[in-house]
Formats: C-alpha cells, structure tokens, sequence
C-alpha cells in the first residue's frame, strides 16, 4: 500500500485487494512517524476515522456503487467547519470550537467515501504566509524542517508532501493553496470563482478565497476537485459552469499554446529559480509538440496588490474581524498579526475600496491580455525556494506576502483559475511551474499538469515521505 496514489488505493480498496481499514492504519501510522517534527495538523481524529470506515465498509457490503475518493484518507484545512471534529480557524478565540455540520466541501468529500483523519495546520484566519500560530508549533516543510511550509495551507501541503495523506483539502485566498504545494512538493488547484461552495467557516475571504485540492498526483487533485465542485443552493455563485471528471474524459488541449511570464513586478526572486521553471516550460512544450512564446510584461504585482488586499482585509473584516476586535476578551487572544490586519481593515473608506474596484477591473484586463492567443499562461509559482524560519519575532503580514504572493494573487483578484506542478529541485528544494487557465478550464490544468508529471519530471519523495514510508520504499510511479 505504501506510496500508492490515492486512485490506486481507492481501486484496491473497491476491488477488495486491500481493506479500508488497512489503508487507514497505515496513514495513521505515518502521521505518527512524522507528525512531531512537521507539525502539520492542529487536530488528528482517529476515533471518528475509523467510524467513517467502519460505515464504508457496511456500505460497500450492501452494494452502494463507491465514489471517486472511496477509502481514501484525506485532510482538511482547519479554516472548514467539520461536524463534531474540532475546528479552530488557527485561533484561540475558537480553540475548543466543535461545529454542528460539516462545510458543505467537506460533506462532499465524505460523501464520495473519503475518510477524514484530521484537521490541519493554519496560520490564525488564514492571514500569514507562514503557518504559524498561538495554539501550537510552526509547521515545517518536509524537505527541510529548518524551512517554512509556507501558507496559509501549509499544514495540508505538509500532510502531503511528507506522505501522510495522498490528498488534502486547503484554502485559497491569495495563493494560500498554490504556494505551500510548490514549496512542499506536491500538486495545488486554485479553483475559477464559482467553481466550490464557499461556506462553513470564520472570519473569511467571501470574494477572493477557494477550497482547493493538494496531492501529489495531479490525477489525484482531479478526484478531489471534481467530489468538492458543483453548484449548491447555499451558495448561488456555484451555478454548475464548469466542468469536473478526470483528464482524459473530455476533450483537451493536445498542443498547449502557453506564454512565459517571469517577472512578478516585485523584486526578490531568485534567477535559479525563475530559470528552473522557464526551462520546464520549454521543455514541455517540446514533449507535447505545444509553444512557449515569452511576454513583453510581467505579472504587474506592484500595481494591482494594494487594491487587492484593502478588498481582502475589508472581507475579513466584516465575516467577523469587527466583532473580534471590538470585543475586549476576543481581541486579547488574537495573534498580534491578526489584530493588525483588523484594526487595518477598521480605517478603510469607502472612497480607497472603491478605487481598489477599479484596479480589481484593471488587473482582469491585463491577465486577459496575457491569456490573448494562447491556452495557458505558465509562471513560476514562486520566485524562490522555502526561506528559512527565522526564530523570534513574526513579519507582519503585507510585508511577508509580498514576494510570496506576487505569481500567485491576481488570479484570485480576477477569478481566474490556476495550478502549480512540481518542476524540479533547485538547492535540494521544491520549486513550482503554475499553469494559469481562462475559466473553467480546471480540468485542462490538471490534465497538463498530469501530463508534465507523466512526460517531463516526477519529483522523488521528500525526506519525511521516506520516514513515512519506512526508509525504503519509493512512491509507486503511475
């Protein structure tokens, strides 16, 4: 079972080759060869797992036709709401929160008979680039545990990229999915708008933020995706537009036509890391036949980023930060980031959120022009490799999201959607193609990206996917 990806455990398990059980007992036994030094989750729920598992077992034994992600074990940003499993926003405000009912992404998951093992790491309401907070440790990145894992999923990119779980569940506000996956090795969707039900959490982003899936197969993230994404009557953004299934079940782009951005517009990126990704682009365009053509512009973060964070900060604000803030006790347990950006959002007026409309409308212009005459605009996903954590006092968030957000966060601003595949090792460190699609063209990204693991490059196991896996075992190549 080690290394499977998480469509092989689930054909095993439907095919009774392997038990439900079986594949749970393992995951939790890497979790628990990995878990103190990666710190990757806030809650680990093996009573209620092995409930779920039980319950499939029964259901497959009566001849219920099994989903997508059947018996699968799956974590979930601690950002959603999980019945009876303890959800904390990565706050102390809601540190022994217990929520009633699912979010409905999850329920999704659930329903499509993945098993849930825990709750992962986040930095407080999803506000820093790193995945850090007052209810526990930092979470590390399983290539280097003196490195961050990045954020705001960092514990669900950790839970993958250390081979805990096969697939995971993040969020994704400003690249919160896309730049954990990169710096942890491992497959990251940020969704179009619209695409996932938003809902069951706290203190969010209703505008800019996506559950999006991580897994180190990019067929794996399909399977997740396509159980997470349809329309809901809770939600009327989600009207069914776009399409889901795997690769391969629709037609798709044979010869991707792609444009080469390499510049973010804010300074800091490292010319190894920008060249690694530009050649993975060249590269694959070779194997598929496709085209690179190079842009005369760049991804123009200076100019747009402003506006996008006064519209974020403002989001945060009203699903909850106000109340936090004006309430002596709340605003006491607050981590000193999160308390900055609320009492940030609180001097915001009316006329700088209307300008920050204006420059949402002007950054959807340019990622239009980018997308003019190609299928598909490739970036790095980050400028650099994960930084070392630095002990002692905590960057503030607009000046540690800078460099970090500057590939990731238009796409967010403009609705777009956007993924990030491993594209080699630079210092012994992951670093990220992302692909960026016009939308509802998730499918065609995890199709490429797919076919980019499968004709160009398959990253090797981290050092903690080999403790997990035993020391010895390499992850099954599909």
């Amino acid at each position: 079972m080690s290394g499977l990806s998480a469509t092989e455990t689930r054909t095993l398990i439907v095919e009774r080759n392997i038990s439900a059980h079986e594949v749970l007992d393992e995951a939790l036994a890497r979790l628990a060869a990995v878990e103190p030094s990666v710190n990757a989750f806030i809650t680990v729920d093996e009573a209620h797992a092995r409930a779920q598992v039980d319950a499939l077992e029964d259901r497959l034994g009566k001849g219920e036709k099994p989903g997508a992600l059947w018996g699968v074990p799956f974590s979930v940003k601690d950002t959603y709401d999980t019945a009876d499993v303890r959800t904390t926003y990565g706050s102390r405000v809601f540190a022994d929160h217990l929520p009633a009912e699912d979010a409905e992404l999850v329920a999704r998951a659930r329903a499509a008979g993945g098993i849930l093992i825990g709750k992962t790491n986040t930095p407080e309401f999803a506000i820093h680039v790193r995945t850090v907070n007052d209810l526990g440790p930092e979470t590390r990145n399983p290539w280097d545990l003196d490195r961050t894992s990045g954020g705001s999923s960092g514990g669900a990119a950790a839970s993958v990229g250390a081979g805990v779980t096969p697939i995971a569940i993040g969020s994704d506000g400003g690249g919160s999915v896309r730049i954990p996956a990169a710096l942890c090795g491992a497959v990251g969707l940020m969704p179009s708008r619209g695409a996932i039900p938003r809902g069951g959490g706290r203190i969010g982003t209703r505008r800019f933020s996506s559950a999006g899936p991580i897994a180190l197969d990019a067929l794996d993230a399909a399977a997740l995706y396509s159980a997470m994404a349809g329309p809901s009557s809770r939600d009327g953004l989600t009207r069914g537009l776009f399409p889901t299934g795997l690769p391969g079940s629709q037609s798709l782009i044979a010869k991707p036509r792609m444009r080469w951005v390499g510049e973010s517009g804010v300074s800091g990126a490292e010319p190894d890391v920008v060249a690694a990704a530009a050649e993975a682009a060249r590269t694959f365009a070779r194997e598929t036949g496709g085209s690179v053509s190079a842009s005369s512009t760049g991804m123009r973060a200076d100019e747009f980023n402003s506006g996008f964070y006064r519209m974020m900060q403002s989001d945060r604000y009203s699903t909850g930060g106000r109340e936090l803030l004006e309430d002596t006790y709340t605003a006491s347990l607050l981590t000193d980031y999160a308390r900055h950006q609320f009492e940030g959002a609180a001097k915001l007026t009316p006329d700088l959120y209307s300008a920050a409309i204006d420059v949402q409308l002007a950054a959807i212009d340019h990622l239009a022009t980018l997308l003019d005459g190609v299928d598909v605009v490739a970036t790095p996903t980050l400028g650099f490799i994960a930084p070392e954590i630095r002990e002692g006092g905590l960057e503030l968030p607009e000046d540690a999201r800078r460099g970090f957000v500057s590939f990731t966060f238009l796409m967010n601003f403009t609705g777009l959607p956007a993924v990030t595949v491993p594209c080699g090792l630079v210092r012994g460190m992951p670093v990220g193609l992302q692909l960026i699609g016009r939308q509802g063209t998730e499918i065609m990204l995890l199709d490429l990206a797919a076919r980019f693991q499968k004709r160009v490059y398959r990253l090797p196991p981290s050092p903690m996917e080999t403790l997990a896996l035993g020391n010895h075992q390499e992850r099954t190549r599909p």
